[in-house]
């Protein structure tokens, strides 16, 4: 039985416990009165009290929360709903803080261990087509293309050359195949079919596992988060620029959460490369960030929009009235996530090429 999917469960949960822990951070640090951090979901196994907060481990191995003092009821004196708007709106916005903080740490971990990048001045096969020259030949994919006819190849723009040059006579092409020096002949086609060459292979730099150092890891991991949370914020532009396809606009859930979790220890586990676990992280994490900061009820997102309208307003919502749209929101959202949940299993995602090989 596969239980490679069960990572997400840990996976998660450190994602769900940094969040929480930015927030219990900035609401120590603002005099909110915190009545309990948790690890886990209710019922409680046990719990320790310091300093007023009792630090709980619970039943449930999934999440995390953070419990204040009179969330929505500001008479309370202490209380999250008793402070100012800028106090309430920075611990709100500090969970996904401390999720783009986590990601930016995932994947300069990622460039550490080894981040998959194209190697320069080296020209591999990245695709054979079926009954072409290259395939009959034997060339395969990953098969480093050292030279054609002695002269040796380095750019994508030499091969082409050559074997457009070639058409109806052999070209004896030199490979290096798993570090193993190789040497085919291939005849390029005078007429290729539309959307094929003359030897009927894709082309370009071959991709191996890099590692940075610590300085540089970092720098690249958290530029790789702001570049995450850029293109999740520009897709729906792009979709409608017809620059990506609509499918890449597919909401996932934890089905579909799980199923990339496991294509990424299935890979980690062949390979013994951490690239792809730590990268899935750090992608989770900085989604999470967005997410969590969507203007939707039941969310902080949402949570933070009734501060802003308190702003412009001048006076706060009644909280009973907060109270009711974040009770219909997460059924709302409940809702949602169940369909999602279901698209994913009965549509699973296709398999993921981590490359780095």
């Amino acid at each position: 039985m596969d239980l490679q999917w069960l990572a997400i469960i840990p996976i998660l949960s450190l994602l769900m416990l940094v969040h929480e822990l930015g927030h219990f951070l900035t609401a120590r640090r603002a005099g909110i009165v915190v009545q309990e951090f948790g690890f886990g979901l209710p019922p409680r196994i046990f719990g320790i009290e310091r300093n007023g907060v009792i630090y709980s481990l619970n039943w449930i191995p999934f999440g995390a929360f953070v419990k204040m003092l009179g969330e929505e009821d500001p008479s309370s004196p202490g209380s999250f709903a008793s402070k100012s708007k800028l106090t309430r709106a920075i611990v709100l916005a500090a969970g996904s803080g401390m999720n783009f903080l986590t990601a930016g740490i995932v994947f300069g971990l990622a460039f550490m261990a080894g981040w998959p990048t194209p190697v320069g001045n080296e020209v591999a096969i990245q695709q054979v087509a079926p009954g072409s020259p290259a395939d009959a030949a034997g060339l395969r994919i990953g098969d480093v293309v050292v030279d054609m006819n002695g002269q040796p190849i380095t750019r994508v723009t030499e091969f082409q050359q050559i074997a457009r040059e070639s058409g109806g006579r052999p070209i004896q092409i030199g490979l290096r195949r798993d570090e193993q020096p190789l040497s085919l002949t291939v005849t390029p086609r005078e007429n290729p079919p539309e959307g094929q060459g003359a030897v009927g292979v894709a082309i370009g730099p071959p991709v191996r596992a890099v590692q940075y150092n610590p300085l540089e890891a970092m720098a690249y991991g958290f530029w790789r988060a702001i570049q995450v949370i850029g293109l999740t914020l520009m897709m729906p532009v792009l979709a409608l620029q017809g620059i990506i396809s609509p499918d890449m606009l597919r909401p996932i859930g934890l089905p579909g959460m799980a199923q990339v979790t496991s294509q990424a220890v299935g890979y980690a586990a062949d390979t013994g490369a951490w690239f792809p676990i730590l990268s899935v992280t750090g992608t989770f994490s900085a989604g999470l960030a967005v997410a969590n900061m969507l203007p939707l009820p039941a969310l902080d997102g949402g949570r933070l929009f009734f501060v802003i309208i308190e702003a412009i307003r001048g006076r706060r919502v009644s909280p009973e009235r907060e109270s009711l749209v974040h009770f219909v929101g997460i059924v709302v959202l409940i809702g949602l996530m169940i369909l999602i949940s279901v698209n994913d299993i009965r549509n699973p995602l296709p398999a993921i090429d981590w490359g780095g090989r």
